[in-house]
This record gives C-alpha cells, sequence and structure tokens, in this order.
C-alpha cells in the first residue's frame, strides 16, 4: 500500500489544514506511516443508516468505507436493519440478510423496528441503539483498531466508551448534527428535564471523546465551547466520491417530456422542519407550466405535501417517491437549480449531506436557510442564490431571475466545481482520517514503522 505522487500532494494539503484549522499537528511517525501507505487497519464503522438505505448518510458512509479499503485497511461496519420507509421501490419489500459483504465491506445488521411518525418510537431508538450495537460487536469476536462513529444519535458514545473498556478500542466521534441544540431549536424537544440530561450527555460526549471529527469549522468551535479538548477536535468535510456523476446520462428531462423546462428540484426528508409548504407557495406564485417543480422523497409530512398539490391544483409541482441512487445523480444532474432548505429555528453549525451532492454535480443552489453555518458556506462558495426561510417572493423571483440568467447559472456552476474539489476530495478526507486513526493507534504504529523501514 504506496502512496503515489498525487496523493502526497493530497497529504500535504490535509496537514496544512490540521496544522491551521484544528489545532494540532501530526507526529512523524503518524506523517511516516500515511506517506509510506502504513499497515492496514481494521476499521469498524458504526452508524444508523447504510446501504441499501437510500440517504445522503448511507452514501457518504459506503463511499468513506470504499476508501479506506482501497488504501489497504478492512471495514466492518454495523448497522440497523434497513427501514423500508428509507429505501427505494425497488428494494422496499426485499429481505435483507443480518451479514453480507458489499464491496468488499463486512456489514452486521441489527434488527430495530420503528415507527417512522411516532416520535416518541424514535427517540427512545437513539437509547436503544448502543445496547442492540454492542451485542453484535460482542458477537464479530474481531479485534478491530479503531472505530469511526456517525452522531446521530448522540448515546451511541457511550458505545465507543464500552468497546474501549472491552477491548481498548479508541474511537472517533463524527458529530454530523448536533443534538440536543437542533431538537430544542425546532420545538421537537421541550421537555427540561430531557433536554438537561442530553445537554450532560452532550458535554461528556465531547469530553471523553477519543477524537471529536465536526463537518465545519463552526462546528469545532461549538465543540470546544462544550468541553471538548481542542487538540482532539478535528474539521473533516463529509466527501462523496464523484465516480457517481462521470457517467450520469442526465437525461430525466427527456424520461419526463420536460425538455423545454426549467427544472427545479427539492431531494430530500419531507419533514415539519424542511420549508416545503415555502417551496410549493413559491411554485403558486410562479404559475408558469415551463417552470417545473420537482420533490423527491419520504417523511412524516408527504401526505399533506400530495394533498396541498392535488386540492390546491399546483399543477407545476410533482411528487415522486425516494430514488436509487444512480437515478437521485440522474435527476439533480438533470436540474436547472435545486434547493436546500433549513427551518428558520436551525442555528447549530450543520451542513445538509444533499448540499454536497449538488456541489459535486455542479447544480446551482438555492439554499432558503437563516443565518447558519450552511448559509455561510453556500454564500462564500459563491454556488448559489441565499433565501430567507418563508420569504415566497424573494424565492419566486429568484427563479424567474434565474431563468433568464444564463451567465449567473455557468458561474454558480464554475464555483460549485472548484469549492467541491477544494473541499469535498475522497482522497483528502479519507487521508485526514488516516491521520486520526494512527495517530490514536500508537501500538501498531509502532509496529507498522519497524516493519516498512
Amino acid at each position: 500500500m504506496g502512496t503515489d505522487e498525487s496523493q502526497c500532494g493530497v497529504l500535504n494539503e490535509s496537514l496544512c489544514k490540521f496544522r491551521y484549522n484544528d489545532h494540532q499537528i501530526p507526529d512523524q511517525w503518524t506523517i511516516h506511516l500515511v506517506l509510506s501507505g502504513g499497515c492496514g487497519l481494521k476499521i469498524l464503522m458504526v452508524i444508523s443508516y447504510f446501504i441499501p438505505e437510500i440517504g445522503s448518510a448511507a452514501h457518504i458512509y459506503h463511499d468513506l468505507a470504499k476508501g479506506f479499503i482501497a488504501r489497504g485497511h478492512e471495514v466492518s461496519v454495523i448497522t440497523s436493519y434497513p427501514r423500508k420507509y428509507n429505501l427505494s421501490e425497488e428494494d422496499a419489500n426485499k429481505v435483507f440478510p443480518l451479514e453480507e459483504k458489499i464491496d468488499g465491506i463486512t456489514i452486521y445488521r441489527v434488527e430495530n423496528k420503528v415507527d417512522r411518525d411516532n416520535i416518541f418510537s424514535r427517540g427512545l431508538e437513539h437509547f436503544l441503539l448502543p445496547g442492540k450495537f454492542l451485542k453484535v460487536f460482542k458477537r464479530t469476536k474481531q479485534d478491530f483498531d479503531v472505530c469511526l462513529i456517525y452522531i446521530p444519535p448522540l448515546p451511541l458514545y457511550k458505545f465507543a466508551s464500552k468497546i474501549k473498556k472491552i477491548a481498548g478500542i479508541p474511537s472517533v466521534l463524527n458529530f454530523q448534527d448536533f443534538h440536543p441544540q437542533e431538537l430544542t431549536d425546532v420545538g421537537v424537544l421541550k421537555n427540561p428535564i430531557i433536554i438537561k440530561i442530553m445537554e450532560r450527555m452532550e458535554r461528556e460526549a465531547y469530553s471523553k471523546a477519543d477524537h471529536c471529527v465536526a463537518l465545519t469549522p463552526g462546528g469545532v468551535d461549538y465543540i470546544i465551547e462544550r468541553g471538548g479538548n481542542p487538540q482532539k477536535v478535528s474539521h473533516i468535510y463529509n466527501a462523496v466520491s464523484d465516480e457517481h456523476i462521470s457517467d450520469c446520462a442526465a437525461d430525466f428531462k427527456e424520461k419526463q417530456s420536460i425538455q423545454d423546462c426549467f427544472l427545479v428540484t427539492y431531494a430530500g426528508i419531507l419533514s415539519p422542519f424542511q420549508g416545503i409548504d415555502t417551496i410549493l407557495d413559491a411554485a403558486k406564485l410562479i404559475n408558469n407550466p415551463k417552470i417545473i417543480f420537482y420533490i423527491i422523497g419520504d417523511g412524516i409530512i408527504k401526505n399533506k405535501i400530495n394533498e396541498r398539490i392535488i386540492s390546491e391544483k399546483i399543477s407545476n409541482v410533482v411528487l415522486l417517491p425516494l430514488q436509487p441512487r444512480d437515478e437521485y445523480y440522474n435527476i439533480i444532474c438533470s436540474s436547472d437549480v435545486s434547493i436546500i432548505s433549513l427551518d428558520e429555528r436551525m442555528k447549530a453549525p450543520c451542513f445538509p449531506g444533499k448540499a454536497i451532492n449538488l456541489l459535486m454535480a455542479n447544480v446551482p443552489i438555492i439554499a432558503i436557510v437563516p443565518e447558519c453555518e450552511t448559509r455561510k458556506i453556500i454564500g462564500s462558495s459563491r454556488s448559489g442564490v441565499i433565501v430567507n426561510p418563508y420569504d415566497i417572493g424573494k424565492l419566486a423571483s429568484s427563479i424567474i431571475e434565474l431563468t433568464n440568467d444564463l451567465t449567473a447559472i455557468e458561474s454558480m456552476k464554475h464555483n460549485s466545481e472548484i469549492f467541491f474539489q477544494n473541499n469535498f476530495n475522497i482522497d483528502s478526507c479519507i487521508i485526514r482520517y488516516e491521520i486520526i486513526f494512527y495517530s490514536l493507534h500508537k501500538e501498531t504504529n509502532i509496529n507498522c514503522i519497524g516493519e516498512s523501514l
């Protein structure tokens, strides 16, 4: 497992980002291991959602796992049994094994029945998963070198503590969302006792973690402010492989017979916190059959959206179910613009996974977001237009203006391409994780260095 000249360049860039953004500099042993290709680690990844489920989390961690394997590591994943509501229509009624190998990744699944529309049931799931995953971990009887855990759910930090105690395995906690902050922001979590309990859990997770990873620079500050050790907190953007769009046909318009239309898409979760009503209201205000909106996804307000489209005769909006990954990319690559939307109360430093896919596809973004990290990133990258939540008039006028401004569209596409390559390169992401893994796994570092010298 060697490192070629191009990867050396990626490594140098990664080291610079660590030095200036993440408060720490890797030691010489770690640098040597990454440059020489080191020795393969046995990596355990823990995530609530994984393929064949459809969603950015499952896809991002699938790409990450394949990237680790390409670098010579072994990868196993502990995850939940695929939820029917997160599957494509093609997969919805399939039966999946509790253990299988896909793309060289060993996948262990935990049966975990949960009612998507019951908030209590979904909250309870967060607290039950660590114990269920731990049982599977014990059954694997494998000696993993390091564990990478996708959070939320927040209680999974307890899984990290358990495997450290049982087997001495260090963990990296990858915070994609910040609970309870985001839950209290949007009013899902109101009970002051539960909020206090979760805030205590959150501080414990940050302070006791072997290492924390946040998606954004603001996320790093957020963790440190709540007790995280600055030497143990890093910023790594989610990365996806652009192989998914390299052969994309981008023929969705042809399939739908809308070649002459300006296509506006929203693909993602259909929840009360995504501002879908604003999109529907803007479509009604535009009321132009040549400007057509496609809303793709699933969630607890899907039926409500469909009822609005029918009862209010919003003829320029089409609602589609979750799509297989290839077709999802076909849709966004065919889009003239695509929308990301966050509730105005969402102030935590997050960055939606769908935004990364849009940047990769070089699709101009309309970001309906409050003052938050997502707004800063889209604004600074000049990859889209910013609209305040609930500003129906601004959303409608922005879309109409873009239909008549090809120069602005092309400029946003170009800016998206540059920003994606500079920040979401999968090789850079893998190497930065390797730096953390080898730093945590000192004993392996010593053995590997002895072997490679």
